[in-house]
């Protein structure tokens, strides 16, 4: 491991946008207009962005780079805090393998540069590209696949070194300063799993993205630390992976990009994205079942997964990780989307009726690796009728079928219209479909459209 921070520094500075592979382009594409529609409803969907925003506002930073829904403009750092917090507070956007939150721990940051700088496209491009690459190899060379396995959260954990990753290739930094920039980016990690489901979930991301941006800018003006903190006695493989590490897979950062292979799931319902499996076996039942109101009992065997064994969810932000809420609501309402989760669904009577007749299990003897897990469900009626189904993966999962780029857009469009009117939206769909090409007028555009509060 000796000499890592120095090697993986000059790996990263040497894949330029040269490197970047059609189909690499391609998913980014799907990503940015992912990212960028999730964060317009984030902002007005839910409450935690509005504290947060008007929380910024009032500091009176610089005017610079745009807070999306918000409608104003903000330091780069405090924009990239913000719009990271909006782009997960829904946990609406693609899930990664191993697990991880690698679009709005990256994405952010590349937006907010891309109004203090004259950045195009195509470099914006391949920023995202190189931030989620590096995300995807720490979190493989730490074999913490199951998240049962995990003691933080790994967007806090690895988000500040990747979105330094990513601003330092608009920023130009060369490998001296991005030592520097990575070695800041460890002092910045750190997120607790204890406030999942609460309001600082989201800004785990939020900080990770603005922290890493932080950490550039400031190695981009001369700022200096540990320049191998990843390696050192008590740096960043230490402090967090002492048990098993393979640093050397670090290395392999680089075409085809881990955006292409392994890829990403995209999310097609807004929750922490076990219950995806929990859902789509809810929903399977669902059209099989004449009146919800005459299930009788509800077995449920899934992963050991015990951070979202939530009988009684106290919000219907909390319902977000339950394995119970989410397959009494598929069941209940034949669909699942952001007003499952507001409180007034979480406290309906029938939904309340429903939960108590949920038995849960969960069992270590299923994997909890979202490429190899699965969930079991039986429903048995009134009349003793019992329905089964078994969910190996969701749509737009690895093993599950898989999501049209036109299905995609309805998500896309669904969520911009949260604030946008139509011509808005479209302008927002059909500039990120060329997400590569665009000049920097353009993406300050798209930028300065998803900050409308309303139009």
């Amino acid at each position: 491991m000796e000499g890592l921070t120095k090697k993986l520094a000059d790996k990263i500075t040497s894949v330029t946008s040269a490197d970047i592979t059609e189909p690499a382009i391609e998913k980014a594409r799907q990503l940015f207009l992912d990212g960028i529609a999730v964060s317009v409803a984030g902002s007005i969907q839910e409450e935690p962005p509005s504290i947060l925003a008007a929380y910024i506002k009032d500091q009176e930073a610089k005017p610079v780079s745009s807070v999306i829904g918000f409608g104003f403009k903000t330091s780069p750092v405090n924009a990239a805090y913000v719009n990271g917090s909006s782009m997960h507070v829904l946990d609406f956007e693609p899930m990664w393998s191993p697990a991880n939150h690698a679009l709005s721990t990256n994405l952010p940051a590349v937006l907010a540069l891309a109004e203090c700088t004259d950045v195009d496209g195509k470099e914006a491009l391949t920023a995202l590209i190189k931030g989620i690459e590096l995300q995807g190899w720490i979190r493989e060379a730490s074999r913490l696949y199951d998240p049962g396995q995990l003691m933080m959260h790994p967007p806090g954990l690895t988000g500040p070194l990747s979105s330094a990753v990513a601003a330092a290739h608009i920023l130009g930094l060369d490998a001296a300063p991005l030592r520097h920039a990575l070695g800041l980016a460890v002092s910045r990690t750190g997120s607790s799993l204890a406030n999942v489901g609460t309001m600082a979930k989201m800004t785990h991301c939020g900080l990770g993205t603005s922290l890493g941006l932080d950490a550039a800018l400031m190695a981009e003006r001369g700022f200096t630390c540990n320049p191998d903190a990843l390696e050192a006695p008590k740096g960043y493989v230490k402090m967090y992976f002492a048990d098993e590490f393979h640093a050397d897979e670090l290395l392999l950062f680089g075409p085809p990009f881990r955006l292409v292979e392994p890829s990403y799931a995209l999310k097609m319902f807004p929750s922490q994205y076990a219950t995806h499996f929990a859902i789509t076996a809810g929903l399977t039942l669902h059209e099989q079942i004449d009146d919800p109101a005459k299930i009788k009992e509800i077995n449920f065997t899934t992963p050991d997964m015990a951070y979202i064994d939530r009988p009684k969810p106290e919000s219907g932000l909390s319902g977000k990780f339950s394995w119970q809420y989410t397959v009494s609501a598929a069941l209940l309402d034949g669909k699942v989307d952001m007003s499952t989760f507001e409180d007034e669904r979480r406290f309906a009577s029938d939904m309340e009726a429903i939960l108590d007749k949920v038995n849960l299990t969960m069992t270590s003897e299923i994997s909890g690796k979202f490429q190899e897990t699965y969930v079991d469900l039986e429903v048995v009626m009134e009349d003793g009728t019992r329905h089964e189904t078994r969910c190996n993966g969701p749509r737009g999962s690895w093993n599950g079928e898989p999501v049209s780029l036109e299905e995609h857009l309805i998500k896309v469009r669904s969520c911009l219209d949260a604030r946008l009117n139509e011509a808005d939206r479209e302008r927002i769909v059909e500039l990120g479909s060329n997400f590569e090409a665009l000049s920097n007028g353009e993406l300050r555009e798209i930028m300065m459209i998803a900050a409308k509060p309303k139009s």
